[in-house]
């Protein structure tokens, strides 16, 4: 069996056998996994036993940080350990020196598995929906589009936040980011098209601002639990908590603003 592993990279010929590692709420795995192939800081990666491929994952690289994402293992195979070799061969493959923290979010399946292998709990993500549309949310009107002379200011409020360098990340989605601006200073910022919809602002005004604007057209929230007072607003707005995921880490503990963040990108890159 040890002897028929293989760790390879995802190609497009596999996309097709993605459909029945997709668990329950994940959605469509073969869009995610297309982007990471045709991504140049993604790196996706499969298990095969004897051919069959039994356990997926990536690695998506930031300038120095990176995050472990999709790690899923073939309903038929699990309880084998393979979760915790392609965790492993996912760390492995990472450079330490210049990726100093490796970051993921865990399910409740993925959480022990995790444990095991040596991350640390950081902090909780409390998932949030509603069935109903939200009406009479007031929304401000100093909400504006995207404007090239705030680029270098978003790009720096995004890594006082998150601690974080994601600038290749946030620079593929600013054209369409929307911006709270007071007195000439960008306070939030909207990325509709990044993940679930990043929201990262200075203070709470300028963040629920922003979480109104999205929740026109939007049912659900994911944010930090250290965002008491936002998730406070969200549940008075008829939002409901459903579950809760954990983001946990390996390496550097680094000084992250958790509060300052209104929504979440996505587990795969926090």
């Amino acid at each position: 069996m040890i002897e028929s592993m293989q760790f390879e990279s995802i190609q497009y010929t596999d996309l097709d056998q993605l459909k029945v590692f997709e668990p329950p709420n994940w959605g469509d795995l073969v869009p995610r996994f297309r982007y990471h192939i045709d991504s140049n800081f993604c790196d996706p990666v499969k298990l095969s036993i004897a051919g069959k491929i039994v356990a997926i994952g990536t690695v998506i690289f930031h300038k120095d940080s990176a995050w472990l994402a999709s790690i899923i293992v073939h309903p038929d195979e699990r309880n084998q350990g393979y979760g915790n070799k392609i965790t492993t061969h996912l760390i492995n493959s990472v450079d330490k020196k210049k990726y100093t923290t490796i970051y993921l979010d865990a399910t409740d399946l993925g959480f022990p598995v995790y444990q095991k292998i040596g991350f640390e709990l950081e902090t909780n993500y409390a998932h949030l929906r509603t069935e109903a549309n939200i009406s009479g949310l007031n929304l401000s009107e100093i909400i504006i589009p995207y404007e090239d002379k705030y680029r270098s200011e978003i790009i720096q409020l995004d890594k006082d936040i998150s601690c974080e360098n994601r600038e290749d990340t946030i620079t593929e989605n600013i054209l369409t980011s929307k911006l709270f601006v007071q007195a000439g200073k960008v306070e939030a910022v909207f990325f509709p098209s990044l993940g679930n919809g990043l929201i990262i602002a200075n203070n709470d005004h300028a963040g629920i601002e922003l979480v109104k604007y999205r929740l026109e057209n939007n049912y659900y929230a994911i944010l930090p639990s250290d965002n008491v007072s936002t998730i406070d607003f969200l549940k008075q707005s008829g939002l409901v908590q459903f579950r809760i995921s954990r983001r946990m880490f390996i390496g550097k503990k680094r000084p992250w603003k958790a509060a300052s963040i209104y929504n979440r990108i996505s587990g795969q890159l926090g």
